[in-house]
């Protein structure tokens, strides 16, 4: 990280590419909070004496960016940048900065405490109490998984380490509604997220080793064993990857990061060849024992089955793997570039492949398609429609404005990932076949047999990016207009997909299906699904 600093701002610099969510700039260098922060605790943790005055500098530099005016909503709060502070900034506040950033800080307080300066301490420990306070202020609850846990263990050790009574009080109160909330459920809310799950069990790690009271040590044990849980159920050792459903991942491929967790949570007896360390060396966890076979001797064929949201309408999850690929689903989720509710794996742990359905509004992935499915070991059935009160790139930040939105280009993708060129894939007309696929060993048959916006005629296009390819079902590409979704008088797409091993291809049945009171009635190979025809208006956009 060293020449990324800054010297004349103290802080690490930063080059964006592309958009976000929460930051008004969409290109250039900018001077970054979080991983300045990071990057000073990591001085620290050196233990080089030539780099601890530069790890002060850098912490004085990036605590005066925080929203220190008791006033203010954002009190406690860091903006994203040192070039776009929270008073000025257009784009929505990231709130998680405060618990973020807090951790770092608790960070150089108990590991370092005795090293930092007299005139820096009382500035670490006010920006510790304000971002706790902005946590207990904000009060996220427990279906936000890792925030929910980072925000505990960051109450709880602020409120202990300075004599907050109040605060200890919220502390303990909100790990215990998190652990009932997460007992009764049978996890974590964000369900099945690489990213957050191991957030998640970074934070538990963090409170194992600090939190001594007897009642608060049990809980988080068995916090972090769910999430244990969850990553060894999932794990797919033929391609090393962590099988799907994911509520919210940031890369469809898992990073090598995780293979260094894998090795070292083992003891070494998990090893891919692929480990890439990760930067917080403090952080050492360990499987536990009883959920070492799923790494090491996991059983092929076999469906794990989750239910991750009990209340009606359920969320459910299929994950059928065998010894050359795993298919995972969720029956009722969007397509939100962060959820992956279609995954298939297969390839091995050196090169992974992947199929990834997605639907692109101009090239980026929207928010307010949503996908509903049944599955059967190597068989789904699926369909995708829309709804009128969801986001554009983001389930809540960007709301469709009456259920509107400007586009030039609309189409459904099926990605596959590691497949540099699909040359010899035969494309069929509308409506008229499926696509067939053969490929290392295993044939796919994707079968599009409903697929209707309106009035826009669709038609099959192939392309790649020397890496990935993809199959797409281009439903509009043109001059920008508007698209009313509340209008429309049909939007959906159904289809089956199968996935064989070359040698087992099996004939399957034409789907079945029926519009009816509004809804496409649709079955298939003993699968069933019922979706709206329509776009419609739904309450809770968090599916």
């Amino acid at each position: 990280m060293h020449p990324k600093y800054d010297s004349a701002y103290k802080m690490l610099t930063y080059t964006l590419n592309g958009y976000n969510y929460h930051t008004d700039a969409v290109a250039g260098e900018f001077h970054h909070v979080r991983s300045s922060f990071t990057y000073a605790v990591m001085l620290l943790d050196l233990g080089d004496k030539q780099y601890r005055q530069r790890a002060f500098d850098v912490i004085d530099k990036t605590i005066s960016l925080q929203d220190q005016d008791t006033a203010s909503k954002s009190c406690g709060v860091w903006p994203y940048y040192l070039e776009e502070p929270l008073a000025t900034k257009k784009s929505p506040i990231d709130f998680n900065w405060a618990d973020f950033n807090a951790v770092s800080l608790l960070d150089v307080w108990m590991g370092h405490n005795k090293e930092i300066p007299a005139y820096l301490k009382p500035r670490i420990k006010n920006a510790l109490i304000l971002a706790a306070k902005s946590i207990e202020k904000r009060n996220m609850g427990p279906g936000y998984t890792n925030i929910a846990i980072m925000g505990t263990y960051v109450t709880y050790m602020v409120s202990h380490l300075f004599n907050l009574p109040e605060m200890q009080s919220y502390a303990r109160k909100r790990l215990q509604t998190f652990f009932d909330y997460t007992i009764e459920k049978g996890g974590f809310s964000e369900y099945n997220s690489p990213t957050y799950t191991i957030v998640a069990l970074d934070e538990l790690y963090r409170m194992k080793l600090h939190i001594k009271e007897p009642s608060a040590k049990k809980q988080v044990d068995s916090l972090y064993s769910i999430g244990w849980e969850m990553i060894a159920r999932h794990y797919h050792k033929p391609t090393a990857q962590w099988t799907g459903p994911h509520s919210r991942s940031y890369s469809t491929l898992v990073r090598p990061s995780f293979y260094a967790i894998l090795k070292e949570a083992s003891g070494g007896k998990i090893i891919t060849g692929l480990e890439e360390k990760r930067p917080d060396v403090k952080i050492k966890h360990t499987i536990p024992a009883h959920l070492m076979p799923y790494f090491l001797n996991p059983v092929y064929p076999r469906t794990e089955k989750d239910i991750f949201e009990k209340d009606e309408p359920q969320t459910r999850g299929t994950s059928y793997m065998t010894s050359q690929y795993a298919l995972s689903t969720a029956n009722r989720s969007s397509l939100w570039n962060q959820r992956r509710p279609f995954l298939l794996y297969w390839g091995t742990p050196q090169m992974p492949k992947y199929l990834q359905i997605r639907f692109l509004h101009d090239n980026y992935d929207f928010s307010s398609a949503t996908f509903f499915s049944d599955q059967r070991e190597n068989k789904v059935l699926a369909g995708i429609n829309f709804i009128t009160t969801g986001g554009d790139k983001h389930i809540t930040i960007d709301r469709l404005k009456e259920g509107t939105f400007i586009a030039k280009d609309l189409r459904l993708r099926f990605e596959l990932g590691n497949v540099p060129n699909i040359d010899n894939v035969v494309l069929p007309q509308p409506g008229s076949g499926a696509i067939n696929l053969q490929m290392d060993g295993l044939s796919f048959e994707i079968n599009l047999f409903r697929a209707e916006i309106q009035d826009m005629d669709g038609y099959w296009v192939k392309g790649g990016d020397g890496t990935n390819s993809w199959l797409d079902f281009v439903f509009y590409s043109g001059q920008e207009k508007a698209i009313d979704l509340t209008k429309l008088s049909k939007a959906l797409m159904a289809l089956t997909f199968v996935v064989n091993s070359q040698e087992k291809v099996e004939k399957t049945e034409r789907p079945n299906f029926e519009e009816k009171n509004g809804l496409l009635n649709a079955s298939w190979e003993g699968l069933f699904l019922s979706l709206p025809i329509v776009p419609v208006a739904v309450k809770n956009v968090f599916i």
